[in-house]
């Protein structure tokens, strides 16, 4: 067997530097909203049982680190029978409700923060690269090639797509002069811009994407990043939260849904972190760290038994009917959802060993 290209070290490191601390503001909503609410709060815990060691006690809730890393929980005394004095059952349904979605908001909120955070420490200026050239066209004849910077069209800086589209938009049938930086050198070259190109080929014939350039990383202000930082919390949000509906309508594949176990997820985490180290930014790392937050957020409202949207599902259920579900069969139907989700994890844990088996094996 062969070395992976991310090393399990990496991929355990980045297991642990995102999922423990979302999974820690995850809980600690729902710790610091039932506390608020009146509810006694029995435990607090990293990870799942067999406890490890207590850390401590904050009024009557145990601290404790638990043996399996994958996950937490908060236990609520009362938790699904309503005849416990100050219990979680007891409380009326708009408490539960809040409670249940204080863990998938406290989630989006650390999104939000670490989206700000990456724009005050600095993100690298977009620049446009030529990922592809085809054959025949104005950009071969000029001597183009994959991977060289397009800097500049006739003069004008250019550092987005957009850029790049417009000024050749402008200048059809015409020729332009790119400057362009190969192999840490720059030069210039003319190129035609064609009126009316074959299909499937662009005016000049060069296929582009925006790069980031982790030689000039641009940092903002306080109010500057908290700007660029909501703007693209409110995008990611938009397009993790209207999946389902555009599946539905055809819009994306259904594929794009698929779960992901703490394998692939360790090792996406490890390479954004090993990205990071190596490019000397941490925006990298950070983005994927809110990504993840968001997705902990929008799997956790999934009306799915045992999860807090299956949970919130039941207290919809009893504020429309004004009575509640029998509090036995809530409490078997949520059962059967957590062995379901053990045994998705487990089925997700074996698969994904076994890829990643295939991937590093000669």
């Amino acid at each position: 067997m062969t070395e992976p290209m991310i090393g399990v070290p990496w991929g355990i490191l980045g297991f642990l530097l995102v999922l423990s601390p979302l999974i820690f503001f995850h809980e600690l909503g729902h710790l610091l909203t039932a506390k608020l609410g009146g509810v006694a709060v029995e435990e607090f815990g990293l990870g799942f049982p067999p406890r490890l060691v207590v850390l401590g006690r904050w009024g009557e809730t145990v601290l404790s680190i638990n043996a399996i890393p994958f996950g937490g929980f908060v236990r609520l005394r009362g938790e699904d029978d309503p005849e416990v004095p100050g219990g979680f059952a007891a409380r009326p349904w708009p408490w539960r409700l809040l409670i249940l979605a204080a863990g998938p908001l406290m989630n989006m909120i650390v999104a939000w923060i670490v989206l700000i955070l990456v724009f005050l420490l600095g993100v690298p200026t977009p620049q446009v690269q030529i990922q592809g050239v085809s054959p025949g066209s104005p950009a071969a004849q000029a001597g183009l090639q994959p991977g060289d910077l397009i800097l500049a069209m006739d003069g004008v800086s250019v550092s987005t797509i957009e850029d790049v589209r417009t000024i050749a938009q402008a200048h059809r049938g015409q020729t332009v002069t790119l400057r362009i930086r190969r192999d840490g050198l720059e030069r210039e070259v003319s190129v035609y811009v064609r009126p009316d190109p074959p299909p499937g080929q662009g005016a000049m014939g060069v296929i582009i994407a925006a790069v980031p350039d982790y030689s000039r990383i641009q940092r903002f202000g306080a109010l500057g990043a908290a700007a660029r930082g909501t703007a693209t919390f409110a995008a990611l949000t938009g397009q993790l939260f209207s999946l389902p509906g555009r599946i539905i309508l055809g819009l994306v594949p259904p594929g794009v849904l698929q779960p992901a176990g703490p394998v692939r997820i360790g090792a996406e985490a490890g390479e954004a972190l090993q990205t990071s180290v190596q490019v000397g930014s941490p925006d990298v790392f950070l983005t994927f760290a809110a990504l993840i937050s968001l997705a902990l957020a929008f799997t956790n409202l999934l009306p799915i038994p045992a999860l807090d949207g299956g949970r919130i599902l039941f207290v919809l259920v009893e504020a429309i009917r004004g009575r509640r579900v029998d509090p036995r069969r809530e409490r078997a139907i949520h059962l059967a959802g957590f062995l379901f989700l053990l045994m998705l994890l487990a089925f997700l844990t074996i698969r994904e060993i076994g890829e990643l088996s295939r991937v590093t094996s000669p």
